[in-house]
């Protein structure tokens, strides 16, 4: 805008113009009407050109308007930016890292799934809004994505392989229940056998014992004789007593109880074996009374008593003589021993009888 100049004045060179304030009212300073800004960056269309000046109005002026009041086109305010949607990118990359961390572990892997499965949904919605420009975090809701499924995968390997370990140990104890089951069965069965032969061998001691005791008890029974009776010994010494007779001493006699009754006690032996048998000990037997006192051979000077050789050969036969004086009332019965020792082995022969 330039400035007229007084027409007494000389022509004088144009002055830069002072900076018009915009919001001063007119006539300050100002002839002219304020020049109309326009529309900044940002704002609405400004009119294509100001409204035609009325009567009376300044070029400028919106109709209507007060004298002097400067004009000012309307114009549109600023729509706001949008924020960013990058909180399901953020939790769909949280929640696959924990899906990931959980699945790697043995005891919380079957809680991996769910974050898992939330990262991938979650990922791929935040990857819509990412291609709708509501996000700007595709990289974590990209990542949410890999995770999730990584996650899911490393759940179902870690399942897998746990269900597979339960199935080999399951295994593994059934096996060792089997074996140990074999073993018991074995142990118990080899135990039953060893009972059971054991329980044979204590029969078969028993019956042993028993047979060998019935054997001395009816070889005892068979060395317990009446008078006249026979009995033959395992060495094949036949040993046999006639019944006992009167005997009436001869000669010088030592003095015998009153009322004594004197017998004669005759033995015979006979060696049945094929060997040579001792009769060491057997020379004479022994006698005892019916209240078993000893009773003592009675020797007179008459030489008919016999003493039985030491040894017989085979099928030699010798025969021993002795005189006895039983008491009065003691002779009925009398007993008399044959004594025989083969080797280690004693046996005796009891001969039971009356005196006459």
């Amino acid at each position: 805008m330039t400035v007229p100049v007084p027409p007494d004045s000389s022509p004088r060179p144009a002055e830069e113009p002072a900076a018009a304030d915009p919001w001063a009212p007119p006539g300050q300073g100002q002839d002219a009407a304020p020049t109309v800004p326009g529309p900044g960056p940002g704002f609405g269309p400004a009119p294509a050109h100001a409204p035609a000046a009325g009567p009376g109005q300044i070029p400028g002026q919106a109709p209507g308007q007060a004298p002097g009041a400067p004009y000012w086109p309307p114009y549109a305010m600023p729509a706001p930016a949008p924020q960013p949607r990058n909180g399901l990118g953020i939790a769909a990359m949280v929640l696959g890292i924990v899906g990931v961390v959980l699945g790697l572990t043995i005891i919380l892997f079957w809680l991996s799934w769910l974050p898992a499965l939330l990262a991938v949904v979650f990922g791929v919605i935040a990857l819509g809004h990412v291609r709708k420009g509501l996000a700007a975090n595709r990289a974590m809701a990209l990542a949410g994505v890999v995770l999730g499924v990584t996650g899911l995968l490393v759940s179902v390997g870690t399942g897998v392989f746990v269900v597979n370990r339960v199935q080999e140990v399951h295994r593994e104890q059934k096996a060792q229940a089997e074996a140990a089951r074999i073993r018991f069965e074995t142990a118990t069965k080899a135990a039953e056998e060893r009972a059971a032969k054991e329980k044979a061998r204590i029969e078969a001691e028993r019956q042993r014992l028993a047979a060998e005791q019935e054997k001395r008890a009816a070889d005892e029974r068979a060395r317990r004789l009446s008078f006249g009776q026979s009995y033959t010994y395992p060495d094949g010494l036949k040993v046999t007593m006639a019944a006992p007779e009167p005997y009436v001493p001869r000669g010088g006699v030592g003095e015998t109880p009153k009322d004594a009754t004197i017998v004669q006690v005759r033995i015979t032996v006979v060696n049945t074996g094929p060997a040579e048998v001792s009769l060491l000990g057997s020379g004479l037997p022994t006698v005892r009374d019916a209240k078993g006192n000893l009773v003592f051979t009675l020797i007179d000077g008459s030489g008919r008593m016999k003493i039985l050789t030491k040894s017989l050969a085979p099928g030699e036969e010798a025969t021993g003589l002795t005189a006895y004086a039983l008491p009065a009332g003691a002779g009925d019965p009398f007993s008399v021993r044959f004594d025989h020792t083969m080797g280690t082995e004693y046996k005796d022969v009891i001969w039971t009888g009356p005196a006459g």
